[in-house]
């Protein structure tokens, strides 16, 4: 069995991950518009920002997909929580679990979501219907599980004395938006 100490390095990787492509993705659909719509839709750069979006959005149901996999042999929060039992560190698994007891509605609709089309293009039912499964995933909602999940890896890296974080803030949206702002001055 991996350590609590090897699986928390992946689980910090992925809630990074997470972060990121959630802050790229709603600065691109969300802060850029409608100010930088022109610049987006510029000949020169439209197919970027459209792969963009939809990478983006999917790479974020992959991160998280991958935080909150129950497979065993996967390092993510359910194996994090053995770990930590078998190393007699039941205090922090509890927590952990307490932790993440708010946003576990929405990491079920989540994971439904990435699996019927993140992962595999399901075509039984229709994308849209998928969004709407068990009442949907709202963007607030995402970050929610992103923002809940990185203060309960930060708790558990804290309790473990663990040098690394995952990281807080938005400044993946920041530097979008700067590189935006930049692309906007050029095509002025």
């Amino acid at each position: 069995m991996a350590t609590s100490i090897d699986i928390l390095r992946y689980l910090i990787e992925e809630t990074n991950a997470a972060r990121a492509h959630y802050q790229v993705w709603w600065a691109l659909r969300n802060l850029a518009l409608p100010d930088f719509y022109g610049t987006m839709n510029d000949h020169r750069y439209v197919q970027f920002f459209h792969a963009s979006n939809s990478g983006h959005y999917k790479l974020i149901f992959v991160a998280i997909g991958k935080i909150y996999d129950r497979d065993t042999r996967s390092a993510g929060i359910r194996e994090l929580k053995a770990a930590l039992r078998a190393e007699g560190r039941n205090v922090v698994a509890d927590k952990l679990q307490e932790d993440l007891s708010s946003v576990a509605d929405q990491v079920s609709r989540l994971l439904k979501i990435r699996n019927r089309t993140a992962l595999h293009n399901e075509h039984a039912i229709s994308r849209e219907q998928v969004y709407q499964l068990d009442g949907g995933i709202t963007a607030n909602e995402i970050w929610d599980v992103i923002e809940s999940t990185t203060h309960a890896i930060n708790s558990v890296a804290d309790a473990l004395g663990h040098r690394s974080r995952a990281s807080v803030g938005r400044p993946y949206e920041r530097a979008t938006l700067s590189m935006l702002e930049m692309l906007h001055r050029g095509r002025a």
